[in-house]
Formats: structure tokens, sequence, C-alpha cells
């Protein structure tokens, strides 16, 4: 049960706004609507009742007319007259329009269709009583026939009485069958009367009845006055009065008393106005009883139908206002959200960048397009102070990066300033410098110097600023590898193979110089110390440059490569990068300038392939191709390569330690003269039998007069791929300088090491 109306609860809160309105208006006008239909169905019913009581009522008329016949007929038997047959035709034509009026009528409850079925019966007794009375029967018993005959009538008639579901006109209908029996009394005194007076003399036991329809006409006329209504009681004694009343209440005292002393003529005249004045109250009452019923049955359904339009009017009146209120609050909750959501999506995102860009003009927010006082409009009020208080923050907060963004360039060329000047020095010092030793710790100064400058160069980069140093002229592609290369830390590990004749153009070359240094560095970094970073370039179809960075490190998960490409991708935004991966955004900051690509993939294997694409717009071509640089091996290599230069001597130079052989000269020599007291380097042409790459410097350098090397700016050397060694004469198989260079790496570490323990001790 809690798990089904908690889902109840919570569909319910899924529901639309819409629904939810129509759901709460829905509930009390249904509930309005179904008691209105009830109210309209009893006010029908109620007319279909006073229409049932209009056509009893028009019943009751009929039976007046037909009691008032069977009276008649009555009468004239008991005198013996000769219209006994006209007043048996209207006696009959009264039954048939009864009957008529009654197959019209309502469907009769049980009670009254025994009475009905009774008065049928009796009403078969007229013929036979008819026929008596032709062949001269006895007429009291034909008296008596009739007495039953209507007393029949009076049954029916007061079975009818109870059909009235109005007090008012159930009182009426009462008093009136009250009239019809004091009608019926005073029939009966009448033919009793004549019937006893044919002799001449009315005897005691003549005159009985004659005293019990008095004591009958007491008791209705005192039911009479006690239900029918005051106006009906007025009408009737305003009509029922005179001298004919009066002389019918002695001539009755006489017959009561044994003195009647009246003929048959007085008892006629009197018996006869007291029954026509009797006779027209009760008709005019019925007449207006059923007049009655009518008017009462047109108003209750006059009001049901005025209830029905009421009730449809509310209830399209109550929709249309729902409906209206519904879709006034649809539309304010609308504009709130599209509003909110275009500020969100758009227009604050627009704000802040032309704050960021310093157009403050831009940075207004339009308000909430509601003008109203009530609840919505201040809610959009409030929205329009979120939103102003949201651009106060943004202006602020661009503030605050400008700010952070002067301190960071004032900083980054402070320090600039500083390495440059430790550069120089550096400079002064390694042409002054004579022991390769110190030589070849002043050129590990200088390239962490250099490295300072790089750092320096991202901060100014991160801040924002453009760099300074730029080249006017376009720049050969073996030379933005070589200085790249000449940038990062573990510089002897990096690989260059044969590039493309192909240049730079100058605006762009400092950039991508700056950009595969950072790629290079994060190469060695993440990678087995003795394994290779690989360069390869190739020229597209399209004109571009892609050059490849390969390592052999672990790689990236699919998340982290994923990362890590969107860093690049979004190197042009405002975010401030994660200081582990900073040397990413300022790569996709620099390449963002130029339309240059940066795409890092996996490698078959292992290991990731940073992939940098250059435009053909940045590229041209050079007047004649770079030649690949090599060197003559030689047997004394071992010591060489423990610098990582892979180079082949006719005969080893002499040299104290391992650094001093660790520079090239820039410009190679074509023969292999070694000098007094130092060295040059040979070299040989590209493709030469028994060449070997060579691997770059940090510093290249030239010879000086004592025979060391001495530095030269922009002297890195390019090394071709690496191609197979051809083997000794001898037939041993050639080595893999690779794996030699790696192991000759460290054990030039060792040796320094060990000199610096030594020094130390």
């Amino acid at each position: 049960m809690n798990g089904a109306w908690w889902a109840a609860v919570v569909q319910w809160r899924n529901w639309p706004l819409l629904v939810k309105l129509g759901v709460v208006l829905v509930v009390p006008v249904v509930g309005a609507l179904v008691l209105g239909v009830l109210r309209v169905y009893q006010d029908v019913r109620l007319a279909e009742s006073y229409r049932d009581i209009e056509r009893v009522a028009a019943l009751r008329v009929d039976l007046g007319h037909t009691l008032t016949a069977v009276q008649l007929e009555r009468t004239e038997a008991a005198r013996g007259g000769p219209n006994m047959a006209l007043l048996a035709e209207t006696t009959d034509a009264a039954i048939d329009r009864t009957r008529d009026t009654l197959g019209r009528a309502p469907e009769l409850a049980e009670e009254v269709s025994l009475r009905y079925r009774a008065m049928t019966g009796t009403l078969g007794l007229l013929d036979y009583t008819r026929d008596r009375m032709i062949n001269g029967g006895d007429r009291t018993v034909i008296l008596n026939a009739y007495n039953a005959v209507t007393q029949a009538i009076l049954d029916f008639d007061r079975a009818l009485v109870g059909r009235f579901p109005d007090e008012q006109l159930t009182g009426t209908s009462i008093a009136l069958n009250e009239l019809q029996g004091m009608r019926e009394q005073i029939g009966v005194q009448h033919a009793t009367g004549l019937l006893g007076l044919a002799d001449g003399q009315l005897t005691a036991v003549e005159g009985a009845p004659i005293v019990e329809a008095e004591l009958r006409l007491d008791d209705n006329l005192g039911d009479f006055e006690a239900v029918a209504p005051p106006a009906m009681v007025g009408r009737y004694g305003r009509t029922v009065t005179g001298s004919a009343l009066a002389d019918r209440r002695v001539m009755t005292d006489a017959v009561r008393a044994g003195t009647a002393r009246f003929d048959t003529d007085q008892w006629h005249a009197s018996l006869s106005t007291s029954g026509d004045l009797m006779r027209q109250v009760s008709e005019d009452e019925a007449r207006r009883l059923r007049a009655e019923s009518g008017r009462l049955a047109e108003y209750i359904s006059n009001r049901a139908g005025a209830e029905s339009v009421l009730l449809l009017t509310l209830v399209l009146l109550a929709a249309g206002i729902g409906g209206g209120l519904g879709r006034y609050l649809v539309r304010s909750f609308g504009t709130l959200r599209r509003t909110a959501l275009e500020v969100a999506a758009t227009r604050l995102p627009e704000a802040v960048a032309a704050i960021r860009a310093g157009d403050t003009g831009q940075a207004a927010i339009q308000p909430v397009p509601l003008r109203t006082t009530e609840e919505f409009g201040q809610l959009a009020r409030a929205f329009d102070a979120v939103h102003s208080q949201a651009v106060r923050s943004a202006a602020d907060e661009a503030n605050l990066r400008r700010d952070l963004s002067n301190i960071f360039q004032n900083l980054s060329r402070r320090s600039q300033g500083l390495v440059e000047r430790q550069l120089r020095q550096l400079e002064a010092l390694e042409q002054k410098a004579d022991d390769p030793d110190q030589l070849a710790n002043l050129f590990r100064i200088d390239h962490l110097a250099t490295r300072m400058r790089r750092n320096n160069e991202n901060l100014m980069v991160l801040s924002g600023a453009t760099l300074s140093r730029r080249f006017t002229e376009p720049v050969p592609l073996s030379d933005v590898l070589r200085a790249a290369v000449s940038e990062v830390e573990q510089y002897q590990r990096a690989l260059i193979r044969s590039a493309p004749g192909l240049r730079i153009v100058g605006y762009a070359a400092g950039d991508l110089i700056r950009s595969a240094a950072e790629l290079i560095e994060n190469a060695t970094t993440f990678s087995p110390p003795q394994s290779q970073v690989v360069i390869e370039s190739t020229e597209r179809a399209d004109g571009s440059l892609r050059v490849e960075i390969l390592d052999q490190g672990v790689g990236m998960g699919d998340a982290e490569l994923r990362t890590a490409n969107e860093r690049v991708a979004a190197g042009g935004g405002a975010g401030v990068p994660i200081s582990r991966q900073m040397g990413l955004f300022v790569v996709g900051r620099l390449t963002a300038r130029h339309g240059i690509t940066v795409a890092l993939g996996r490698r078959e294997g292992a290991g990731l392939c940073a992939a940098v694409t250059v435009p053909a717009t940045l590229v041209t071509h050079d007047e004649q191709p770079v030649p690949a640089l090599t060197a003559h091996a030689g047997p004394v290599a071992d010591r060489l390569e423990l610098a990582g230069i892979h180079v082949r001597l006719p005969e080893f130079p002499s040299a104290r330690t391992p650094a001093s052989i660790l520079f090239t000269a820039h410009t190679p020599v074509d023969s292999p003269a070694p000098a007094a007291g130092g060295f040059t380097w040979l070299r040989g042409p590209a493709g030469a039998p028994g060449v070997a790459p060579v691997a770059p410097a940090a510093a290249p350098v030239a010879l000086g007069p004592n025979g060391l090397p001495k530095r030269v700016p922009k002297g890195q050397l390019l090394a071709p791929p690496a191609p197979p060694v051809a083997p000794p004469s001898g037939g041993a198989p050639a080595r893999d300088p690779a794996r030699a260079r790696g192991f000759l790496s460290a054990f030039q570490a060792g040796v320094r090491d060990g000199q610096n323990q030594k020094g130390e001790a």
C-alpha cells in the first residue's frame, strides 16, 4: 500500500504543470457538476410528479362529473320521472370520459388499482338498476344500488388523494374529497326523502337514512374545515349559503324530531339547491386543483431548465477561467524557463565573453519579459537580480583574471629578463672555459636556463600575452625540430629522422617550436629511460605537414586520452588548466592561433603518438632539400656513444673526459685530420657505408683555439632514420645503435656520479 501511494506521489510530481492544474480544477468542477446534475434530476423528477398530479387532478374532475351524473340519475329514479333515458346517456358519457382520462393517467399504485377495479365492477350495477326501473322494480333496492355505485366512486377518489406530494395540494385534495362526500350525503337525503314522500307521509323508518346522512354531512364538514386551506374554506363559505340551506337544515331537524310537515316540492327544491351549490364548489375546487398542479409542474420544469442552463454556464465559465488561468500560469512558467535557459546557455556566456574581451557595453542582460507585479512578476525580478549578480561576478572574475594575468606577465617578464642575463653570463663563461668537465657543466646549466626560459614563456602564454620570439623569414623544418629538441631535458633520447625540405612561415615557427618541445618533453617524461622518442615528419598530399612524436610509454586509458585531447582542443579557451596538464593547455593555445591541430592517439603495441598537423598555408618549400647529416663510425665509438652520439672515426681523438666529446661542430669537415691537442668531427655523405645516425645535442658548438668545443647558437644536428650498420668484413653481426646508445648513456651517468663522489671525498 505504501509503495503504491509513493509511486502515485512520484508520478504526480512528474506530471506537467498544465495537467496538475487541470486535475486541481477538475475535482471541484466535477463535484459541483455532479451536485448540480443531481439537483436538476430531482427537479425534473418533481416536475414529472406534478405532471402526474395534474393528470390525476384531471381524472378527479371527470370523476366529479361522473359522480354528479350518477347522483342526478339516482334522484330522477327516486322521483320516477321520465328523464331516465337522457340522464343514463349522460352518465355513460361521463363514465367513458373518465376511462379515457384514466388511460392517460400515470401508473396507479396497488391500492388505487384495487379501488379502480372495485368501481368498475360496481358500475356494472347501473344496467341492472335501469332495467329494474323500467320493469317497475322496488325503488328502495334501486336506490341502494345507486348508493353503492356512488360510494365506489367516492372510494376511488379517496384513493387518489395520496398521489399529491405537495402539502398544500394534499390539503386541497383531501378537502375536495370531503366536499364530494358532503355532496353525496345531500344526494342521499334528497333521493331518500323523495322516495319516502312519494306516498305523502315520511315515516320514522324512512327518515332514518336522512338522519344518518346528516350526521355524516356534519362529520365531512368538520374534516373539510380541518384540512382545507383557508382560501378554500372561505370560498366554500361564500358559495354554500342561502335560504335553501337553512330550509334543508330545518326540514332535516324535523325529520329527526319526527314532526316533518313539508311536501315533496319543498324538499326537492331545497335539496336540489343545496346539492347544486355543493357541486359548484367541488367542481371549481377540482378544476383549481388541476390548474395548480399544472402551474407547479410548469414552474418546476422551468426551474429545472434554468438550473441546467445555469449549471452549464457555470461549468463553462469555470472551465474558461481555469483554462485561462492555467494558460497564463503555463505561459509565465514557460517564459521564465525559456529565459532562464537562454540566459544560462547563450546570454550569460556571451556577456561573460564580452566582459573578458573588455567590451562592457555588451555585458548587460535583458530582463525577463514579465511586467506584472504579482508572484510571477516578482519571480521574474528575482531572476533579473540573479542575472545581474552573475554579470557582476563575471566582471569581478574578469578583473581578477586580468590582474592575475598582468601579475603573471610581469613575473614572467622579470624572470625572462633574469634568464636572458643568465644565458649571456653562461655564454661568456663558456667562451673562457678550458676545462672540458667545467665546460660540460656550463652547458648543462645553459640547457637548464633554456628550459627555464621555455617555462617562463609558457607562463606568458597562460596569461594571454604574445611572445616576442618571432622569425621574420621562413624557418627550415629541420631547424624547427632541432630547436624543439634542444629545449627538452632528456634531449639525448630524442631522435629526429630525415625531414622533407619544407619551411615554416616565420610568424608560426616560434609557436610550433614551443608546441613540439612540450610534446617531446611529455614523451620523454612518460616513457622508459632506455627508450627513444622518434620524431617523424611527412608532407601530405594537400600540402600540409604532419609531424608525429612517437614514444614507447605505457600509454593512456580511453578516458585519460579523451580528456587530454579535449584539453588540447580547448587550449584557446579561458579556463585554467590543472598543473599536470599545463603543457597540453599551452600546446592547445599556441596551435589554436594558427589553425594547427594536435591529436593524441595510441600506437600499436605500446606508447602514444602525438600528431601535429600544420596547414598548407603555413608551409613553404626549400629551394634545395636539406641533406641527412651522418658521421663515420669508428672502432673507438664506445666512449662517443656515452653522449648518445654515433660516429665512425679513423682514430679516437685525444680527450680527458667523456664530457669533452658531448658536442659537435655545426659545420662538418670533409677530411678526417685530427688537430693537435683537440679533435674534429668527421662527416661522410648521407647513405655512405658504415654510417650511423647522429643524435642531436643540447648546445652544438665549434672548436676554440685550445681544442675545446665552443657553443654555437642553433647549431643542432638532424639525424635521418637509422639504417642498418654494415657488418665488418669478418662477418660479425651489426650492433643495434639505439640499444648501444641506451647502455652507454647509463654508463656515462654512472661515470659522472662516481667522479662527483670522488671529488666530495
